[in-house]
């Protein structure tokens, strides 16, 4: 955990100049047209674990301890690992022909331990670093239905539950500590700062699409809204706090919506972008320590690497 702090100040500081450089200062209006796009270029994409590739990569997760990219493609029932320049390093899922895993949606890392959300199932499953199932995560006394995950900077792990449309905390014993929210209509994404946790929810009933809370599970506003109903936004589906604070929402017709610790939107990027470039339908996004930003782009059935 010491090491994870000392990288997290380095990151904090890399982010903070990736601010500066893509995000120029601009008139408040707030109209969409008039922000500022940002242009990081693509490095380069993975596509394949060696000569198999992707079939439907869904969710990434950067172990920033390792510096290893963890994808998961929920149709090959498979966790892709690399390095960060692409590089296959291992693969679990399937043991002599057996499916070990199925039509995984997300996952985080906690040391030496991988935890992976299922469709369907109403448990998260936990694996060592060799691929071996180790124990499993419930929830007694809850109809559970998980979404996605994210990782707060102490260990905690936030999981969707899209049945209830609620977020549980799980502490580094696996015991849930706090629920977060409550009746959240079409819950989907979760993404988690040293102070706020954001619920991502792309049909509301009643609410704004992004729902902010503390970590403590105290409700602080609402924001956004679907281009339906007078917002911006078309089909959010996922979202990463970098350490500055700023929130980058993944929304899947728009591409990426940046906006700054006060919840303001800022900048974009995925759309306007030339054809190499553009991200046709990106689904979740994650950062390296040294700025790298990985994009799952779902329709070109591929990770989307820029800087």
């Amino acid at each position: 955990m010491g090491q994870y702090r000392r990288n997290l100040k380095v990151c904090r500081l890399v982010v903070l100049l990736a601010v500066f450089v893509f995000i120029p200062a601009f008139a408040s209006g707030g109209e969409k047209e008039q922000l500022p796009s940002i242009s990081p270029r693509l490095k380069f994409s993975i596509k394949s674990f060696f000569s198999d590739p992707f079939l439907n990569p869904i969710g990434i997760f950067i172990d920033k301890e390792r510096n290893e990219v963890y994808v998961v493609d929920n149709e090959r029932d498979e966790i892709f690992i690399f390095d960060q320049n692409g590089t296959p390093i291992f693969r679990f899922g399937r043991k002599a022909g057996r499916r070990l895993l199925s039509t995984p949606i997300d996952l985080v890392v906690r040391g030496d331990l991988i935890y992976i959300s299922q469709e369907g199932k109403p448990y998260i499953e936990v694996f060592d670093q060799r691929g071996n199932s180790v124990k499993r995560v419930t929830f007694p006394g809850k109809s559970f239905a998980p979404g996605r995950m994210d990782i707060d900077r102490d260990g905690n792990i936030y999981v969707v539950n899209k049945k209830l449309g609620e977020c549980y905390v799980l502490d580094d014993q696996d015991t849930v500590v706090r629920t977060i929210g409550e009746g959240l209509v079409s819950l989907s994404g979760v993404a988690v700062d040293g102070e706020e946790v954001y619920l991502i929810t792309p049909f509301p009933s009643r609410t704004m699409v992004i729902n902010v809370y503390t970590v403590r599970g105290e409700f602080v506003t609402s924001f956004e809204n679907i281009d339906s109903r007078g917002g911006t936004l078309m089909l959010p589906t996922a979202g990463k706090v970098d350490v500055a604070g700023n929130l980058w929402l993944v929304d899947s017709l728009m591409g990426i919506q940046i906006y700054d610790p006060d919840h303001k939107k800022i900048s974009f990027f995925g759309k306007l972008e030339s054809h190499k470039e553009m991200l046709r339908h990106p689904v979740d996004i994650d950062f390296t320590l040294n700025g790298m930003i990985y994009v799952v782009d779902k329709e070109t059935k591929s990770v989307k690497i820029f800087n």
